[in-house]
């Protein structure tokens, strides 16, 4: 489970409804994407295994943007061995709401990109 809120408790009243849908998204596929990974499945998993992942992780059945962003989230994972080219091209074509895996080390994380509203 994150402990990211969700959009109603985080982005201000008003907010586009396209944000909160994005910023939801991003708080959402990693829960997902973490229980696929205790499967040991990856990118590409079926829609039956993605939604016992939605099931496990206690989300509501996956949009088709959602689905690509859980899959995108399973990816291998950037490490400081990829050259900046693979790293730009990964993180700089992300669509709105997907999130990256990287590993740190003896250690993965998932860069979750939370929209802003200035």
């Amino acid at each position: 489970m994150t402990s990211i809120d969700t959009a109603r408790h985080f982005q201000p009243q008003g907010t586009s409804s396209d944000i909160c849908r994005d910023h939801n998204r991003a708080v959402l596929a990693p829960a997902v994407a973490l229980e696929a990974l205790r499967q040991g499945w990856g990118p590409d998993l079926t829609d039956e295994q993605l939604d016992q992942c939605a099931a496990r992780a206690e989300r509501n059945p996956l949009s088709d943007t959602s689905r690509a962003a859980v899959r995108a989230a399973l990816e291998p994972a950037l490490c400081e061995t990829d050259s900046a080219e693979a790293v730009h091209e990964r993180l700089f074509t992300l669509p709105p709401g997907h999130p990256l895996r990287i590993r740190l080390g003896d250690q993965e994380h998932f860069l979750v990109p939370v929209p802003i509203t200035l």
